[in-house]
């Protein structure tokens, strides 16, 4: 009984080490040997296998997700066992709460900084007609859709991703009911479809200019949670809100007014959750369990999971949590007139428009930063020189076309800043629209790569 009980969980032993130290190859592997009706391993190695070039290899392993009838995370095994693991150790309080809403961190880590992705090779295929049919890619991107649905509400929001795609960039036809889970309430053939271009409903939806919705209160409130005991600690406080900045003597006081206010929502924040620790943390560990199935055996997927039922039974939490977040942000635009800051917002301003200008030719960046100005992608009053040196910032992309795969995009050097910081990193933006930090060396490489000379 004890070796078939072990036996049982070895999936379980295979998925953890991915959830909680990273994509390994031959974890992968191990997660497909050991689980090999799971879409997720397949999925996995698909990715990786896009991530290094060899499409029609990952197109392979993406068709055999989608044979998969599930993908599973054994969130209900899991979350129940952390549960009892901090019953044993009789953590109770405060430090259950901590505990508990840092796995759930790490979890919704996995979900965020992995599973959101897997619909990107799909997606970066469908403008590459030589790698498969638009038919195929659109049918691949409805399963792999439904997979993600039937996990958990953190994931919900990558299933309308890929959803959204297939039907409204790719003119998706519903492929046929076998190949989802069931739904509550659903037809034979459109259920899973239909729930998930209703979901999550009317009773959640809000004014998109409102600052904080609902939906994304509940998806984030384990961090908000985490981040707040954070702010609890003496130690871990000073690296909120940017206490480096250099700022007036005025702004610095405003700045620590920011930061007081910021741990006294994040004291309330916690004090709420403790008083029904276990029920506000179990959806967010526990994901959607799966126990009823249909007459052909499929799984049946509610349209609500257990973390919109708690966003209706416990308002005051999200409330709380709203606050925190309006004093965290807060606490970061009293740091907005660090010059750092106003240096990488000047350059992600001329990146917008150096984007927009490429959307409307073929893709290319422009040869020269004067037509910016000249088609008014740019208004006069831009400058681009740095807010640090006031040297002209460097323009590698100079008549480029923007990298095809979403991949290439995050760390495709499009503008960068050459005064190094204290860390050894430029200023950089990225053909991904977003901008950052980049090793100077790293920054050298890539253009020695793109046969590019530093100015």
């Amino acid at each position: 009984m004890a070796v078939r009980g072990r036996q049982e969980y070895r999936p379980v032993g295979a998925l953890l080490p991915l959830i909680l130290d990273g994509i390994d190859p031959t974890a992968v592997n191990e997660l497909i040997r050991v689980d090999p009706d799971n879409a997720l391993g397949y999925y996995l190695h698909g990715y990786l296998l896009y991530d290094r070039d060899r499409d029609d290899q990952a197109l392979e392993a993406f068709r055999k997700g989608a044979h998969c009838s599930e993908l599973r995370l054994y969130e209900p095994v899991t979350g129940e066992a952390i549960f009892k693991a901090l019953d044993a150790l009789t953590v109770q309080g405060r430090d259950r709460l901590c505990a508990l809403s840092w796995m759930a961190c790490r979890w919704s880590n996995f979900n965020g900084g992995v599973m959101q992705f897997l619909s990107t090779p799909l997606s970066d295929w469908s403008r590459c007609p030589e790698i498969a049919a638009r038919h195929e890619l659109s049918e691949l991107l409805l399963v792999l859709g439904g997979h993600l649905f039937a996990t958990n509400f953190y994931n919900r929001w990558a299933a309308r991703q890929a959803l959204d795609h297939a039907i409204f960039g790719l003119n998706a036809a519903v492929p046929a009911a076998e190949k989802f889970p069931a739904t509550a309430g659903g037809s034979a053939r459109q259920g899973l479809i239909g729930t998930m271009l209703r979901w999550p409903g009317p009773n959640l939806s809000e004014d998109p200019g409102e600052p904080h919705k609902r939906r994304l209160l509940a998806q984030f409130l384990p961090d908000r949670i985490h981040r707040a005991f954070a702010a609890a600690d003496p130690e871990e406080i000073r690296y909120l809100g940017e206490s480096h900045l250099k700022v007036s003597d005025e702004r610095k006081a405003a700045l620590e007014r920011a930061r007081a206010k910021f741990i006294e929502s994040g004291k309330a924040l916690i004090e709420t959750v403790l008083t029904d620790t276990d029920r506000i943390m179990a959806p967010y560990l526990k994901g959607i369990p799966l126990t009823k199935r249909d007459a052909d055996g499929r799984q049946i997927v509610p349209f609500e999971t257990d973390v919109e039922k708690l966003l209706r039974a416990r308002p005051e939490v999200f409330a709380a949590a709203a606050a925190s977040e309006e004093a965290m942000c807060a606490l970061w635009d009293n740091g907005a007139g660090d010059p750092s800051n106003r240096n990488i917002g000047r350059m992600m301003e001329i990146n917008c428009a150096m984007h927009s200008y490429a959307a409307a030719h073929g893709n290319t960046y422009p040869a020269s930063t004067d037509v910016l100005f000249e088609k008014g992608y740019l208004k006069p009053a831009v400058k681009l020189t740095s807010v640090l040196t006031g040297k002209p910032y460097v323009y590698p992309a100079a008549g480029e076309k923007v990298p095809l795969k979403v991949k290439d995009k995050w760390r495709w050097v499009v503008l960068y800043d050459d005064n190094a910081d204290q860390w050894g990193y430029y200023q950089c933006v990225f053909a991904s629209w977003v901008g950052g930090g980049m090793p100077v060396d790293e920054v050298k490489e890539q253009l020695r790569a793109r046969k590019k000379s530093e100015a």
